[in-house]
């Protein structure tokens, strides 16, 4: 098994490359476990600065894209259920673990903010949710600690889940909504910056480019 792909031409268009695949089992029970198949995707153009800016503990880049497959063992039609018909207990659970996981991941500051229907084209229902997210930086993008506390960059995320013939599947993107200086003078107006880095936000472009991707996914 793998996480769904994103086309070549998708990727080629909007410049983004394949970071990393990953599985992890997401629920083990005595008689029934779901695995978690993922593929992360950034932006290639926007990697250098959140090399230079981003808390090393974070394990997300500051805009990126991810795909999602969840198997779950036994499957849901092997009882003779569609996955379908159970959409509305799979997208209440998936909103509440996707929070919880992306802050194991390293973001803070949570927040759901929006959910709404998701229409990728195909016929089948699908949701999405959208997070008001704080990117942590690193200690060393000022010249002298100002403040007490981590500095973080505001940063809005996007999941959407649909049925596929036996589980689920995710996918979604993060991208930043304010630039890096503005984030620092924001908490600490008195800061000197050590860092020369731009991650030139543009949250519509990139709200519609995520969403693009969402509907497009393999």
């Amino acid at each position: 098994m793998s996480a769904p792909r994103l086309p070549d031409a998708l990727l080629a268009e909007f410049g983004w490359e394949l970071a990393r695949t990953e599985s992890e089992l997401a629920l083990e029970l005595p008689f029934f476990s779901i695995e978690a198949f993922n593929a992360i995707y950034v932006d290639s153009a926007s990697v250098d600065a959140y090399d230079a800016i981003a808390d090393p503990r974070v394990d997300l880049a500051g805009r990126a894209f991810f795909t999602t497959d969840l198997v779950f063992d036994p499957s849901l039609d092997s009882f003779g259920v569609d996955p379908a018909s159970v959409f509305g207990i799979a997208t209440s659970y998936a909103e509440r673990e996707f929070k919880e996981s992306i802050e194991e991941d390293g973001l803070t500051a949570v927040e759901a903010v929006e959910e709404r229907d998701f229409d990728r084209g195909d016929g089948r229902p699908a949701r999405a949710f959208r997070y008001d997210v704080a990117y942590p930086l690193s200690d060393d993008v000022i010249e002298q600690d100002v403040v007490d506390g981590r500095f973080t960059l505001a940063s809005t995320l996007w999941a959407c889940i649909w049925p596929t013939r036996g589980a689920y599947a995710m996918a979604g993107g993060m991208y930043p909504t304010e630039e890096f200086d503005d984030a620092i003078h924001r908490q600490a107006a008195g800061a000197r910056l050590a860092v020369d880095a731009a991650v030139c936000p543009d949250p519509a472009h990139d709200r519609e480019r995520a969403f693009e991707a969402m509907r497009r996914v393999e």
